[in-house]
């Protein structure tokens, strides 16, 4: 498989796992913390998923043009949802520790800021993988 192949893989997958995280978390209590949180089916939900989609379709869509420059901007772009995802799951179980909350009613939550922290990280090896793979080959030569 290509990399630009994998690279749109990996992303598709990262952009559905970033919008799961924003329904499991209208879902869960944490809709209950503020005015400013997003209830499930909400305007604001649905508004905050469609910014996500926008923010990874238009560096995606120039990157499967062929500017292959466009994976370094991604690559940044996916270091701040690396971040996004693993301070939002460090949250959401303080949160859960420091109320009355349960853990079991986020769980769902941090499961998925997880698996799409982890997927970040696999994009860098997707996006990244044949340059560390040409210079290893070029230094064995």
């Amino acid at each position: 498989m290509s990399r630009k192949n994998s690279v749109a893989i990996v992303t598709i997958i990262s952009a559905f796992l970033f919008c799961a995280m924003i329904a499991a978390a209208s879902l869960s209590p944490l809709s209950e913390t503020g005015g400013a949180a997003n209830q499930f089916n909400s305007v604001g939900m649905w508004s905050a998923i469609g910014m996500i989609l926008v923010l990874y379709l238009i560096p995606f869509l120039i990157y499967m043009l062929g500017v292959d420059a466009m994976r370094y901007v991604m690559a940044v772009l996916c270091g701040f949802g690396l971040v996004i995802h693993l301070s939002s799951a460090g949250f959401v179980l303080m949160f859960s520790l420091f109320s009355d909350h349960l853990l079991s009613e986020v769980l769902l939550v941090i499961g998925v800021c997880l698996a799409a922290a982890a997927v970040n990280v696999i994009w860098f090896v997707a996006a990244f993988r044949s340059v560390a793979e040409k210079t290893s080959a070029t230094n064995l030569t």
